[in-house]
C-alpha cells in the first residue's frame, strides 16, 4: 500500500482490513505474540498464491474504495496506484529476476504491470 499510494492517506481502511483477513493475517487476530508464520509453506499453496494475485489485482488496478470518505453518499476520491516510482527505479527493479522483468515488459497496461509486480515471486518473498 505505501509504495502503491506513497503519502496518500487511507480515508476507508476496510478494503485493506478485509484483505488482511482474507489471508488469514488479520490484524490482532493471531493469538500467540510470535506473529505470523514466515515459512513459505504456510502461504505458497495454490489457493494463499490465487488469493494473492487477485488482491495485487484490485490494489494495482484501483483506489477499491479505500479514499473514500466514511460519510453517507460520499463520492470516492480515485487514486490510481504508481508503483513504478523512485523506489522501484533506484531499489526495486535491480532484485528482480530476468524472468520477472521479462513478464513486466509484457503488461499491456500500466494496471495489469502493477499486479505483475504486485504479485511476482520477489514481491511476494
Amino acid at each position: 500500500m505505501r509504495l502503491a499510494y506513497d503519502g496518500k492517506v487511507i480515508l476507508n481502511p476496510l478494503p485493506v482490513q478485509n484483505w488482511l483477513n482474507r489471508l488469514a493475517e488479520g490484524l490482532f487476530n493471531h493469538e500467540t505474540p510470535d506473529g505470523y508464520s514466515m515459512v513459505a509453506a504456510s502461504w505458497s499453496g495454490p489457493g494463499q498464491m490465487m488469493l494473492r494475485f487477485e488482491i495485487a489485482r484490485q490494489i494495482g488496478s484501483g483506489s477499491a474504495g479505500l479514499f473514500k470518505p466514511s460519510e453517507p453518499n460520499a463520492a470516492d476520491q480515485p487514486a490510481f496506484p504508481l508503483v513504478q516510482n523512485a523506489l522501484y527505479f533506484n531499489n526495486l527493479r535491480q532484485t528482480l529476476s530476468p524472468t520477472t522483468l521479462a513478464a513486466l515488459d509484457q503488461a499491456i497496461s500500466p494496471q495489469d504491470w502493477n499486479t505483475l509486480f504486485l504479485s511476482s515471486p520477489e514481491f511476494m518473498h
